[in-house]
């Protein structure tokens, strides 16, 4: 694997369509996992449509900066959000957008600032949050790949540590 010091916006649009071809994958499991604040077995797909509806804006932005294609993908997702899942993954991408304002490309550290503004928006965006749901595993993550930063030497790194705590938490979630 190469390492990868700098994320540009053509890296980010290949990250966040395979990402979304994985949640596309891992719709049924995303769903079975809700039961805040009812178990209502459309979490992942309601976080499928949002995502996929800002890929649709993403793919539509020509200009290559990480900036312009986080904030095309930010406001593709927030006029597609379903559901409070798909409202709370659009605040979670409409504040990393905000935290790469005006960057080509971002290394760890913009990303880690990026990141810690994609949760605050999105804690912000709930009028009450509650610990245990996607806020609570965005807010961890963030918390240790910042804890984490100044032993993260790449972008690979950075993700490889922000994962390790999602996986985490949903291996949790599924005891």
């Amino acid at each position: 694997m190469n390492t990868i010091n700098k994320l540009d916006g053509q890296l980010f649009e290949k990250l966040i369509i395979g990402g979304a071809i994985n949640l596309k994958a891992n719709v049924k499991e995303v769903n079975e996992l809700n039961v805040f604040p009812i178990p209502d077995g459309d979490t992942g797909d309601n976080m499928y449509m949002t995502i996929n509806g800002g890929i649709e804006y993403l793919k539509k932005e020509n200009d290559l900066s990480l900036s312009k294609k986080a904030i095309a993908l930010a406001n593709g997702m927030m006029l597609s959000a379903r559901g409070n899942s798909g409202v709370i993954l659009s605040q979670l991408f409409n504040g990393l957008a905000k935290g790469l304002e005006g960057v080509d490309s971002a290394d760890v550290l913009q990303m880690c600032n990026a990141f810690k503004q994609a949760v605050k928006q999105a804690y912000s965006a709930v009028v009450k949050p509650v610990e245990g749901t996607i806020l609570t595993v965005a807010r961890e993550a963030v918390e240790y790949t910042e804890a984490e930063k100044a032993y993260t030497q790449s972008i690979n790194d950075f993700f490889e540590k922000y994962l390790f705590v999602v996986e985490g938490a949903a291996v949790v979630g599924d005891a």
